[in-house]
């Protein structure tokens, strides 16, 4: 071996105390290659794993109480109490049919106008 090649030093493992008090900015990290030993052990793994589960829970649940509050108030009081997340994403795919169909009558109104000029 050529001696003017320097070593890289062995990659270690990290450990849950490694990843305490960390902010993780961007959670998404990059996936090994197919084929690709993973010499991690699974505590090493779950920390991460369950950062990015959580960051993407939160999203979720934010993006659906956005969809909650744009939702119109007829359509909030057809249900009794509490709207549930599976409710919200049901209104929200009525609601969007309805303003669907809504463009798309008035989208042939202005066609026959124009014709009948």
């Amino acid at each position: 071996m050529d001696e003017g090649i320097s070593r890289l030093p062995e990659r270690q493992l990290l450990e849950h105390r490694d990843f305490i008090g960390l902010d993780y900015p961007a959670l998404y990290m990059c996936k090994p290659k197919r084929g690709v030993k993973r010499d991690d052990s699974k505590e090493t793994y779950k920390l991460p794993h369950r950062l990015i589960e959580k960051k993407r829970r939160d999203r979720i649940n934010e993006c659906i109480a956005q969809l909650k509050d744009l939702l119109p108030e007829h359509l909030k009081l057809t249900t009794l109490g509490h709207l549930e997340k599976a409710v919200v994403l049901e209104l929200t795919l009525k609601h969007l049919k309805a303003l669907t169909a809504l463009t798309e009558q008035q989208h042939q109104k202005i066609i026959a106008l124009q014709n009948g000029k």
